[in-house]
């Protein structure tokens, strides 16, 4: 090998450059990933912050039906959506969902009417602000089931003891999206 070459070979000019290039293109990606793996880790928070605080809203709904005598496990049927609102759609796809017609409704089969305005047990649907200020969809729907085992879906009809009250919490910016949903079957004390 020629010594000019084996000369600037063994020249180490310049190579901090090189070292210093190198390291800062290994710190960069390093500083990259971790800040995809922030990003993303704040997004699932935020996400299962607003799924927690959906699931309060349900279960603070479904207490008010924990309160009241069974008669007053109803809603307004003046206040039943119609139409294409999710209310009423959402039961072809999901469900685990009942349909908005047949529902538990007052002044009928025994149930108490439903005052006016409305009070929270009565309305089928409502916007409410969550405690992290977004606000939410609360939908309830309040059906007559069956008393056997399988709590199927039964007529309206007076003399019937059971009741199942779902409870779904939707973003109210997209009501498509479901985030909570709560249920519970109430029964007819002496």
């Amino acid at each position: 090998m020629p010594r000019a070459l084996r000369r600037r070979l063994a020249d180490e000019r310049g190579m901090g450059l090189v070292e210093l290039l190198i390291a800062m293109t290994i710190l960069a990606v390093a500083v990259g990933a971790m800040m995809s793996l922030y990003v993303s880790t704040a997004r699932s928070m935020q996400r299962a912050g607003q799924r927690g605080t959906a699931l309060t809203l349900a279960e603070k709904q479904m207490e008010i039906y924990r309160t009241v005598p069974f008669a007053q496990i109803r809603l307004d049927s003046t206040r039943i959506p119609t139409g294409t609102d999710p209310y009423v759609t959402t039961h072809s796809s999901d469900p685990t969902i009942p349909s908005s017609s047949g529902q538990a409704v007052g002044g009928q089969n025994g149930d108490t009417a439903c005052p006016s305005p409305a009070v929270a047990a009565c309305q089928p649907t409502q916007t409410v602000a969550g405690p992290d200020h977004r606000s939410y969809r609360v939908d309830t729907y309040v059906e007559y089931v069956s008393a056997d085992a399988s709590f199927t879906h039964v007529a309206p009809a007076a003399g019937l003891t059971l009741k199942r009250v779902t409870v779904v919490t939707r973003d109210a910016g997209n009501t498509a999206q479901i985030l909570a949903r709560a249920s519970s079957t109430f029964a007819l004390t002496s």
